[in-house]
């Protein structure tokens, strides 16, 4: 039996006892403390074994329309075009395995950094200025039928097929199947209780002008319904597997594939879960 897999990184008690503390005295301020946090990624030095990739792709450094800064990293090949987007406090080369082996075949590969992460700058960021990274390199190096998500990355590109994006194929790993699920989680880390997560979901709504729901990828699915490949380890502690499975209960058109034992990162490095992939887009 393989032993259970820890988070992929834990806030620090400097963080947590704040929130804990002031989530029993005030919910108001609580939620005040949390909206500071939440849209503020951890940066983490960039590990040795993703630095030849970022070396051996072109590196674009764009703009999005608001102005963010994000990276582009481009393997060029022959055939399809396939854009692939991180998580939250990801980066663009955590998919090098996965990137070298999709170019392997054949593929014209993008791989998206998005505003706030890497070396980007800002240290501020959502999940819209992810979209809008994803906006943009359609325009500049699309049209992407194919596209792979890890994390929020996966409900970032759903909500780019609500911006007239033309995904045919989505790989999804690790991916949350909707917004309230990753502010509770969020909620939780913190150790701040209910009245704080539903505070931050109206604090969101009405920040950014839209429905939490509408922006779930549980909810966009059922409209937008590309062929899907949903992964997802069993084991994941930053992600539940839950999400997996609300998520393939609605979205008719994809299969579900759960590993064990990789937990929320390492799933990306798996050799068995990237032949998966290759074999989807290959059919």
């Amino acid at each position: 039996m393989k032993p259970e897999v820890a988070p992929s990184f834990q806030l620090p008690k400097y963080i947590t006892i704040p929130g804990k503390v002031l989530s029993g005295i005030s919910a108001s301020l609580a939620t005040k403390f949390a909206l500071k946090l939440f849209f503020k990624p951890m940066k983490f030095p960039i590990p040795t074994r993703e630095k030849e990739i970022r070396e051996k792709a072109e590196r674009h450094d764009l703009l999005t329309k608001n102005a963010k800064d994000f990276t582009a990293f481009e393997l060029v090949g022959p055939g399809e075009k396939i854009v692939l987007i991180h998580g939250w406090s990801g980066r663009a080369s955590q998919f090098f395995q996965i990137m070298e082996g999709l170019n392997n075949l054949g593929f014209h590969v993008v791989s998206i950094e998005a505003p706030g992460h890497g070396d980007n700058l800002g240290s501020e960021t959502n999940m819209l200025d992810f979209v809008d990274a994803l906006e943009e390199a359609d325009l500049r190096f699309g049209p992407f039928y194919n596209a792979i998500g890890h994390s929020l990355g996966g409900m970032a590109l759903f909500n780019n097929l609500n911006r007239k994006a033309q995904y045919e194929k989505l790989v999804l790993m690790g991916s949350p199947a909707n917004v309230r699920n990753v502010v509770s989680d969020f909620s939780r880390k913190l150790k701040m209780n209910e009245a704080v997560t539903n505070n931050l979901i109206t604090a969101i709504e009405e920040r950014f002008h839209l429905s939490v729901k509408e922006s779930s990828s549980e909810y966009l699915c059922q409209y937008y319904n590309p062929l899907g490949l949903i992964i997802h380890d069993e084991n994941d502690q930053d992600v539940s597997i839950t999400n997996a499975r609300q998520l393939h209960e609605k979205w008719k058109k994809s299969k579900l594939i759960v590993s064990k034992g990789l937990g929320h990162r390492r799933i990306l490095m798996d050799a068995d879960l990237q032949q998966s992939i290759y074999d989807f887009f290959k059919i």
